[in-house]
């Protein structure tokens, strides 16, 4: 499979598909990773209906299969089907769950010895610092040579600048040694504070959103759509991606800052106690429509009239 390029949104049950298919138009994604198999249970139906569904809806489909400590190499059966059924790829997904890296070592050689293309195996797993037994990148990263997936999420600490910057990117030297060169980095974001707890409200998320950024990705995913709530989709919509920026304006290159190529992001101010809304739009040369846009989100999310008046302090307001 080629280098995935764009944005994904996770499916944790097959009844979440209309709500992903609208998410997806939303934000712009055009892969929906559809859930085929938890611990040693491969979802048949699901798998076999879901498939031909998201290609029909144009989408493109990714599987991903839920690695447990239960009988790890059971999930062998739903990672080969998944294949055989026509999705472009499977991601191993590894969250809290503890599991090591003798539990998981068979499933390892089990898919050593099947016909799948290791670039069609993808692993998702919380940063290196956070996983139970990190014996188990070294287990899993010779065989999905897809990428890594990272879990970017408020599960695994409160300050997303420590937790993208320090715990995923400043250990891509190290993990380069597991996989064999550095592996693609497709950052999995989401607005839980847990992977079982209460959903960060939208200006929470935007400094996940921004770390995230600031180091340029091809392809991003959100876990996942049932949880993601309304409120929180402009906020996914206004990541770039950096391959599709390359791709539609190829003859316009960004400046060159230090040898870096600037990727363009949205821009934030935090509101103080003088701003207003007809001040932010003057000051920005917004239209009234834009402003709302991309902002009414911080309101709704309160339940609030959108007041051209009430601007609360701290607010993060995009501008741009």
């Amino acid at each position: 499979m080629a280098q995935l390029c764009g944005k994904g949104i996770w499916l944790a049950h097959s009844y979440d598909l209309q709500r992903a298919a609208e998410m997806a138009t939303s934000i712009g994604a055009t892969y929906l990773l559809v859930k085929v198999g938890h611990g040693p249970y491969y979802f048949t139906e699901t798998a076999r209906t879901l498939v031909k569904r998201v290609r029909t809806m144009g989408f493109h489909p990714l599987a991903w299969v839920q690695v447990t400590d239960r009988v790890p190499k059971e999930a062998l059966k739903a990672i080969v089907e998944s294949q055989n059924l026509g999705y472009e790829a499977t991601v191993l997904f590894l969250g809290s769950a503890f599991v090591t890296a003798d539990q998981i070592r068979p499933l390892a050689m089990a898919l050593d010895n099947v016909e799948i293309p290791r670039r069609r195996l993808y692993l998702a797993t919380p940063p290196p610092a956070h996983i139970p037994d990190r014996r188990v990148l070294d287990v899993l990263a010779p065989v999905c040579q897809g990428g890594w997936m990272p879990l970017a999420f408020a599960a695994w600490g409160s300050d997303p600048e420590q937790l993208v910057h320090r715990d995923i990117y400043q250990t891509l030297d190290t993990l380069s040694l597991l996989w064999g060169g550095t592996p693609e980095v497709y950052p999995v974001l989401s607005p839980l504070y847990k992977l079982q707890g209460p959903a960060l409200l939208p200006e929470e998320l935007i400094p996940w959103i921004e770390s995230v950024a600031h180091h340029g990705v091809d392809f991003f995913s959100v876990y996942h759509a049932a949880v993601t709530e309304k409120v929180h989709w402009p906020m996914f919509q206004s990541l770039n991606v950096q391959c599709l920026e390359t791709i539609e304006k190829p003859s316009t290159p960004e400046p060159e800052v230090g040898g870096v190529t600037a990727i363009p992001q949205p821009v934030y101010i935090t509101v103080t106690t003088n701003d207003t809304v007809w001040g932010i739009i003057t000051r920005y040369g917004l239209t009234k429509q834009q402003f709302w846009a991309w902002n009414a989100h911080l309101w709704e999310s309160r339940g609030l009239p959108r007041d051209p008046d009430y601007l609360q302090e701290g607010w993060r307001i995009r501008v741009k």
